[in-house]
C-alpha cells in the first residue's frame, strides 16, 4: 500500500479544521440553506418529525356511517289470546223425578229436542197398575154416590106421599069431629059417638106428625150419605191424579227446547230419583267466558268486538259483561256473546283474540335503545354528530318501543354501532320506519 506524503495530507487536515470553526459552521448552514432552497425549487418539502405523545386523543378524521329512522308519536297495541269456555244462557242437568230402570233412550247426544219431548223413559209398570186401581176406585165411588142419591130421591117421594095422605086424613078427621060436636049439641048423637070422632081426629094428627118426621129424617140421612159418598169420590179422583202424575214422572222430558249435550244413562241402567239423566242447553244463546289481566280489562268494555276461533272456524263475539273485580288469581272474568255459534258445543273451549293497548309516546325501534348503568338512552343524529339522549320506556311490542324524553321527528340511530359514542362524527343514511 503506498504511503501518503505530508504534502498530500495537509489539505485534508485544513479542511477538517475549517469545518469545526465558526466560519465553517456558517458555511455549513449556508450549504444546508442552499440545499433546502434547491429542494423547494424541486417541489420536495421536508416534513417535521412527528411528536410521540401517547396521552393525546387521536384526531377524529373519520365519520361513522349509521342508519337512522324518524321517531313518530303513536300508541303500541298487542294482540292477546285467551282460552274461553263456551256456555249457554240456559244449561240444565235434567234429573229423574222418580226412580226406575231405563227402558228407552229417545234422543242421542248432539240431537235437538223440543220443549216437553221425552228423552228418557223409565219402567212404568207399577205406575200404570196404580193408575188403573185408582180409576177403578173412582168408578166404584161414583156408583155408590149415584145409588144413594137415587134411593134418597125415591124414598123422599114415597114419604112425601105418605105425608100428603096423612094430611088429608087429618083434615077429614077434623071435619068429622066438628060435625059430631054440632050434632051432639043438638042431641043428634050420643056421647060415645062424639068421643069416637074426637079420638079419630087425634089419631089422624099423630099419623100426620109421624109421616112428617119420617120424611125429615129421610132427608137428613140421605144428605149425610150423599155427602159422605161425595167425599169418597173426591178422594178417589185425587188418587187418580196422583197416579197420573207418578206415571208422567217416569218419562224424563226436556224442560225447554235445546240440544242434548250428554246422556248419563243407558237402557237397562237404574236411574235414582234426583240423579242427573241428561244435560240440555238452549241453542243459539252461546257465550264465551274467559279471564284477562286488570290492565286489559279496561279496554274490553261492553260492545267490544272479539275474534273467537273453534275448530279452525272464526266467529265474532261481543263483550257483554266485565265484572271489573279480579279473582284470587288476579284475573278479571269477561263474558262475550257469540254470534252465529249455534253449532258450537256447550262446555267446549275456544280461543279468543283481542287487542290490548300497552301505552303511548314516541315510537322508536327496539334496536335503538341502549342501556348503560340502568339508564335507557337513544342516539339522535343532528348536524353530522351523534347525541346521546336519556329516555323513559313506556311500553314495548313487536320490535317497537314507546318512550318519553325524545322529540317526535328526531332521527334516531338504529341499530346502534358498538363503537358509537356521544359526540361522534357520523354519516347519516335513512333506515326503516319506526
Amino acid at each position: 500500500m503506498p504511503r501518503l506524503t505530508f504534502r498530500a495530507a495537509l489539505p485534508l487536515t485544513l479542511l477538517l479544521l475549517a469545518a469545526c470553526s465558526p466560519g465553517g459552521k456558517q458555511e455549513g448552514q449556508q450549504g444546508q440553506t442552499q440545499q433546502g432552497q434547491t429542494q423547494q425549487e424541486q417541489g420536495q418539502v421536508a416534513k417535521p418529525a412527528a411528536q410521540n405523545n401517547l396521552d393525546a386523543a387521536p384526531a377524529k378524521t373519520t365519520a361513522l356511517a349509521v342508519q337512522t329512522t324518524p321517531a313518530r308519536t303513536g300508541t303500541l297495541t298487542v294482540t292477546r289470546t285467551a282460552t274461553a269456555t263456551l256456555k249457554a244462557d240456559r244449561d240444565s242437568n235434567v234429573a229423574a223425578q222418580t226412580g226406575g230402570t231405563v227402558t228407552r233412550v229417545l234422543a242421542r247426544e248432539g240431537e235437538q229436542v223440543r220443549a216437553g219431548q221425552v228423552v228418557v223413559q223409565l219402567d212404568d209398570t207399577q205406575q200404570r197398575q196404580a193408575l188403573d186401581n185408582a180409576r177403578a176406585q173412582v168408578r166404584q165411588a161414583q156408583i155408590n154416590l149415584d145409588q144413594t142419591r137415587t134411593n134418597t130421591t125415591q124414598a123422599t117421594g114415597s114419604l112425601q106421599a105418605a105425608v100428603d095422605a096423612a094430611a088429608a086424613n087429618l083434615q077429614k078427621a077434623r071435619q068429622d069431629a066438628a060435625s059430631a060436636a054440632n050434632l051432639y049439641a043438638l042431641g043428634g048423637i050420643s056421647q060415645a059417638d062424639l068421643t069416637a070422632a074426637r079420638s079419630a081426629e087425634a089419631q089422624a094428627e099423630s099419623q100426620f106428625a109421624q109421616a112428617r118426621n119420617t120424611l125429615a129424617q129421610n132427608g137428613k140421612g140421605g144428605q149425610g150419605s150423599v155427602a159422605l159418598l161425595q167425599a169418597q169420590l173426591d178422594s178417589a179422583q185425587a188418587g187418580v191424579r196422583q197416579a197420573e202424575e207418578n206415571l208422567a214422572r217416569t218419562a224424563v222430558k226436556a224442560p225447554f227446547a235445546g240440544v242434548i249435550v250428554s246422556l248419563a244413562v243407558e237402557v237397562g241402567e237404574f236411574a235414582g230419583q234426583g240423579s242427573p239423566v241428561f244435560r240440555l242447553v238452549e241453542e243459539g244463546s252461546l257465550k264465551a267466558t274467559f279471564n284477562v289481566s286488570p290492565a286489559d280489562a279496561g279496554a274490553l268494555t261492553p260492545g267490544t268486538k272479539l275474534n273467537l276461533t273453534y275448530g279452525g272456524v272464526n266467529y265474532v263475539a261481543t263483550v257483554q259483561d266485565v265484572s271489573g273485580v279480579a279473582g284470587t288469581d288476579r284475573l278479571v272474568p269477561v263474558t262475550a256473546r257469540v254470534q252465529g255459534g249455534a253449532g258450537l258445543p256447550v262446555g267446549g273451549t275456544a280461543q279468543v283474540r283481542y287487542r290490548a293497548t300497552l301505552g303511548g309516546g314516541v315510537l322508536v325501534p327496539t334496536a335503538a335503545i341502549q342501556v348503560d348503568g340502568g339508564e335507557n338512552a337513544v342516539y339522535v343524529a343532528a348536524d353530522g354528530v351523534a347525541r346521546r339522549v336519556p329516555v323513559t320506556v313506556v311500553a314495548e311490542s313487536q320490535g317497537r318501543v314507546a318512550v318519553r324524553g325524545v322529540e317526535a321527528g328526531a332521527h334516531v340511530i338504529s341499530p346502534v354501532p358498538a363503537s358509537l359514542q356521544d359526540g361522534a362524527s357520523i354519516r347519516e343514511a335513512a333506515g326503516g320506519s319506526s
